[in-house]
């Protein structure tokens, strides 16, 4: 008999239709997920209690019925945080080892050494939150350090990427036999180290001030003391240059090009904090402190540009014309804009990288496409905003790049957004792509409508014969699509500019007329009578995501394929772009065009 489950994923909710109905066990029932949904990470599964009105732990499957709902909850990822064991640790656990009792240090090590090839001991499963040494009574401790050579891990057996698993075995054998036997069980697979200059976090909300040199504090502690009592004022002379060149370095973590109101979150905080170095003649408190830390900023640019690092580099840079003449400055809060390439690795061992990346999207193995992605990250973006390729040359040489499980992903490593489209997760900008978009469309939904309702006029009477469209029953996918088209509407703009729609069209006549389109959401509905319906995104006349669902998602989706590959907002739809970035993603919000910045006050009234 056939059943079906309502089954929530993330932000998505998809229906499992079980023609032999639910399966006996739980195991069975994960599986037919993973065929029928196409999930390869691995899941547990929570159903919805009638009692309590809140999701459980599904442990057998007679706790659920046709029509119940169900929730996809993935297993977080296992990490192993290793320590460096010290040498002078090694050494006094050796002399407390009970089988060092009788014997020397050097007679147990050498004793240890020679029965090392059978002595393997199996290492237990530690969970992620605990640091540890492994250390055996009666072996040499071994020491492991983490983000370090492969090779220190000789005597190890094995480690996934998701920590070290049951089973493993850690070696005996000392430093010298590690070193003189090599196979593949030796080598170890370490993540993509980050680069030390690789940005991993947007700008903060509150600006957090760092520690100054010692003398420094100092004098600003006992200034403080001062201004409680007797409301002084610190002259900073002797102390600010200090202050301002470790503000600008923390300043650069975050962006190298900061807007006046950045400026002005570091002035604050810094006076919130030291309430001494208040300006007695700042409207403020802390204008001078403003400007000091403009020009500081630009000098430290500017120092940073005599290294020759390509991100302070100018457009028309005096230092390097040649690589400068393409780069421009972010422009959409991203975090990771042009990132220099990763310690050990240059522009040829990176087009290596791509290369085998060409192999393994074939295979479909999507772990290691993400490795991969993540660790030529670099390399994608100096091609992508120095070169600027057309779209049809980065889909062929970056396929990988214009998946939808890839989209998300991506723009969060060039925004630091978790953008691969929607896990695109390298970080240009640090924010969940597609979970972010939709989790402040709904919040802000309920005041959207209220504001479409009471609006008057021509625009009124366009935005209700919209509203009127509406089926009697929406889903929550026809409510988000029919605010994001009310939300063009009401921002100036017309939502054709944005979606082309073809019902029952000829499929020769749709292929021409996507060909030349600039920017399009996509729908082709090509059998009227069974609904089967194609949501897609054409960019400069290549299709670049298919099978995307339903308009909103394609909506998300389109913001981070334009971080990824670095395409500016067309200017008809300028607004409504800067509201999805700014209203939605949250991200460069404080500068805000006067258009926009009304209706988000409009929504926080």
């Amino acid at each position: 008999m056939e059943e079906k489950l309502r089954v929530i994923i993330d932000d998505r909710i998809e229906k499992l239709v079980l023609p032999s109905g639910i399966p006996p066990t739980v195991e069975e029932l994960q599986t037919t997920v993973k065929e029928k949904l196409g999930i390869s990470e691995e899941f547990s599964l929570q159903y919805l209690d009638a009692e309590f009105g809140d999701y459980f732990t599904l442990h057998k499957t007679d706790q659920i019925k046709h029509k119940d709902t169900i929730k996809i909850v993935y297993a977080a990822p296992i990490i192993l945080n290793l320590q460096q064991v010290d040498e002078s640790f090694d050494i006094s656990f050796g002399q407390q080892s009970t089988d060092c009792d009788s014997v020397s240090h050097a007679e147990s090590s050498a004793s240890n050494a020679e029965s090392s090839a059978s002595r393997d001991v199996p290492i237990p499963f530690f969970p992620s939150r605990y640091r540890f040494r492994y250390l055996c009574c009666g072996y040499r401790p071994i020491p492991i350090v983490a983000d370090t050579d492969a090779s220190i891990f000789g005597s190890i057996g094995a480690i996934s990427d998701t920590g070290i698993g049951i089973g493993t075995t850690l070696s005996a054998s000392n430093a010298e036999s590690s070193a003189g036997t090599s196979s593949s069980q030796d080598t170890i697979i370490l993540p993509r180290q980050r680069s030390t200059t690789e940005r991993c976090q947007p700008w903060p909300k509150q600006f957090p001030i760092p520690q100054f040199a010692y003398e420094t504090e100092m004098y600003l502690e006992r200034a403080d003391e001062d201004y409680k009592k007797n409301g002084t004022l610190l002259t900073a002379s002797k102390v600010k240059t200090d202050i301002l060149e470790k503000l600008v370095e923390n300043i650069y973590m975050y962006t190298a090009y900061p807007s006046s109101a950045q400026i002005c979150d570091v002035a604050e905080a810094l006076v919130n904090k030291y309430p001494c170095l208040k300006e007695p003649g700042s409207f403020s408190g802390y204008y001078g402190w403003q400007q000091s830390l403009k020009y500081k900023m630009a000098n430290y640019c500017t120092k940073l540009r005599g290294y020759g690092y390509v991100q302070c580099l100018e457009a028309q840079g005096p230092c390097r014309p040649d690589i400068a003449k393409n780069v421009k400055k972010p422009r959409k809060a991203e975090v990771n804009y042009l990132p220099p390439y990763p310690a050990g690795e240059d522009e040829e061992s990176q087009e290596q990288e791509r290369i085998q990346l060409l192999t393994e999207v074939r295979k479909r193995d999507n772990k290691l496409i993400k490795e991969k992605m993540a660790k030529t990250f670099a390399h994608r973006r100096n091609e992508i905003v120095n070169q600027s390729p057309t779209m049809e040359d980065i889909k062929a040489r970056w396929p990988a790049l214009f998946e939808a499980s890839n989209v998300s992903y991506k723009c969060m490593v060039i925004r630091n957004i978790p953008l691969q489209l929607s896990t695109m997760s390298f970080t240009v900008s640090q924010v969940n792509l597609e979970s972010k978009f939709m989790s402040k469309l709904d919040q802000y939904s309920p005041r959207l409508l209220n504001l479409f309702h009471a609006k008057g006029g021509t625009m009124g009477l366009r935005l209700q014969t919209i509203l009127l469209k509406a089926p009697s029953s929406p889903t929550i996918n026809d409510t988000r699509d029919m605010v994001i088209r009310c939300l063009m509407l009401y921002l100036g703009e017309s939502a054709d500019q944005l979606f082309k729609e073809y019902d029952d069209a000829d499929e020769d006549s749709v292929a021409q007329d996507l060909a030349v389109q600039d920017m399009k959401i996509y729908s082709i509905q090509s059998n009227v009578s069974e609904g089967a319906e194609d949501i897609g995104i054409v960019i400069d006349g290549t299709k670049v995501l298919t099978a995307l669902g339903n308009f909103t998602r394609a909506c998300a989706m389109l913001i981070g394929l334009m971080y990824a590959v670095n395409l500016a907002y067309p200017k008809e739809l300028r607004y409504t772009f800067e509201a999805f970035q700014k209203l939605f993603l949250e991200l460069d919000c404080s500068k805000l065009s006067p258009k926009v910045n009304s209706l988000k006050s409009k929504l926080l009234a």
